[in-house]
């Protein structure tokens, strides 16, 4: 190996000749330069510990922080990358402004859309999940069932099973629980006097139990005649 200094700044330069490298340091700055016969070009700040680096095939840009950080970007596609030692988390952004997150640990992953600001997650069982800023509406996917869960901004509850094509409701304000199926039959269930409700999707029949009574009333809407069934 070579090396020179410049008398009039104090650089010093370096060559490796088995490796092909050259190497220069600025003496002002203490930061340490490289370049190898690929045309890979390092620099390395003792001061800060940060290190960086430029592919010349690719462009993207490499880095690493003295807390082990290690971050990328891409002029190209005008996306980053980050790796978190600590957590071990990876972090994208893309030129849209769309952010994404992986867990490696648990297997979860996250991703923002900057247009709607809803944030979408999902995670090593294959669970998927959604929550919009917005409306304050937050959904989830069970992949054991398919049952797709969602609630909202006042705290309603809502689930759908497409396996049965079964939907329900819960009402926060009254308690109330709604249900329908395929039929078009619409169920109503009220916890707080165990009255329950069956519309008849055929003959529009509302029908409804008591429960201290045992009795079963029916309501046709068209003709407004209420009887009692059982």
């Amino acid at each position: 190996m070579w090396a020179s200094q410049d008398p009039t700044t104090g650089a010093i330069t370096a060559s490796d000749p088995t490796t092909g490298t050259v190497f220069s340091a600025d003496p002002t700055s203490g930061v340490v330069f490289a370049r190898d016969p690929q045309g890979v070009t390092y620099a390395s700040d003792p001061t800060t510990g940060t290190t960086v680096a430029s592919d010349p095939t690719t462009g993207v840009l490499y880095a690493s922080d003295a807390l082990g950080g290690l971050y990328a970007a891409d002029p190209n596609t005008g996306s980053s990358f980050a790796a978190d030692p600590t957590t071990g988390i990876l972090y994208a952004a893309d030129p849209a402004g769309g952010v994404y997150a992986a867990d490696p640990t648990t297997g979860t992953s996250y991703a923002a859309d900057p247009s709607t600001g809803v944030v979408y997650a999902s995670d090593a069982a294959g669970g998927v999940y959604a929550a919009d800023p917005t409306t304050g509406s937050v959904y989830a996917s069970d992949p054991s069932t398919g049952v797709v869960y969602a609630s909202d901004a006042m705290g309603g509850l809502y689930a759908a099973d497409p396996n049965t094509g079964a939907m329900y409701a819960a009402d926060p304000s009254t308690g109330l629980v709604y249900a329908s199926d395929p039929s078009g039959a619409v169920y109503a269930a009220d916890p707080n006097s165990g009255v329950t409700l069956v519309s008849d999707p055929t003959t529009g029949v509302v029908y409804s139990a008591d429960p201290s009574t045992g009795a079963v009333y029916g309501a046709d809407p068209n003709s407004g005649v209420v009887w009692q069934v059982a």
